[in-house]
């Protein structure tokens, strides 16, 4: 018997009367995302089917009308269950704009502002989520727009939806993890080797890729690709084109790129990009 195919069809869009946050709406079979992580946050509503997810420790499954909550820099996964597709609609704002969001909705976060759960089960602030994303199928109309977007961050932001300390993740991140991260970061392009990275740690190559493991929840050399691919889905973002945005961003092999994006991001990045483009053009204020 012949393995399911995953399938992935996909809408990612950006509004520059909405902050420039991207939004994106996903329907998905037989698909599963390996742990990964974004720099940004995600805010997603399932609207049909359940995703099956691993974050911070835990594993969850998010079912119609519940919200899945990813703060930035935690390892999670994302898989479909069995033969039921999973569709949602979703959002990625980063730090500095989720604190602008915040001010313009008369509300103050702290500095490392995060969600104290992944899965918030909420109706009424589900349905407000529902009307912002139905506003971009039906209208054009940018008043309706901004009013249901701020009626959504409004209720999600408020107090009690969050914790006023960093997630478990980033509060107990072993410095000498801290460092190797913000080393990859800068040097995402090199071709780092492990002796380098336990070089600038001080520490012994095996112990290190244990305790980098353990602090994160995945190697140093997956944390780099994801790093990578991130990197990348920025430069497509900005219209630069797929070989040239892999490039830049520490790829060389083209096949190899191809096959890190899709895992992560569960699109082809010149599907990423075209999409990113056409919507743009569309929904932009």
């Amino acid at each position: 018997m012949k393995a399911a195919i995953p399938r992935t069809h996909f809408s990612l869009w950006r509004s520059e009367s909405l902050f420039n946050i991207d939004f994106a709406a996903y329907t998905l079979s037989h698909h599963s995302f390996p742990r990964h992580f974004h720099d940004h946050y995600v805010i997603e509503l399932v609207v049909n089917g359940i995703d099956s997810f691993y974050c911070d420790g835990k594993n969850y499954a998010a079912k119609n009308d519940q919200l899945v909550l990813i703060n930035p820099g935690e390892v999670h996964t994302g898989n479909t269950v069995s033969d039921i597709p999973l569709q949602y609609y979703s959002l990625y704002p980063d730090k500095k704009t989720l604190q602008q969001v915040a001010a313009f909705a008369g509300l103050s976060l702290p500095e490392n502002f995060c969600f104290r759960q992944p899965l918030l089960d909420y109706s009424r602030l589900t349905e407000k989520f529902k009307r912002l994303f139905a506003s971009f199928d039906s209208t054009n109309n940018l008043l309706e727009q901004q009013e249901h977007f701020f009626d959504c961050m409004y209720g999600l932001l408020q107090p009690g939806n969050s914790a006023d300390q960093p997630s478990l993740l980033t509060c107990n991140k072993d410095s000498r993890v801290q460092l190797l991260i913000d080393f990859m970061y800068s040097h995402h392009k090199d071709d780092i080797s492990l002796q380098q990275l336990a070089d600038l740690a001080r520490l012994n190559p095996f112990y290190l890729v244990r305790l980098f493991k353990k602090a994160i929840g995945i190697s140093p050399y997956e944390y780099l690709l994801i790093v990578r691919v991130e990197n990348a889905k920025r430069l497509l973002r900005k219209g630069f084109k797929v070989q040239d945005a892999a490039t830049e961003s520490g790829f060389y092999d083209a096949s190899h790129f191809n096959r890190m994006f899709y895992k992560i991001a569960g699109t082809p990045p010149k599907f990423f990009r075209s999409s990113k483009s056409q919507y743009c053009t569309s929904f932009a204020g």
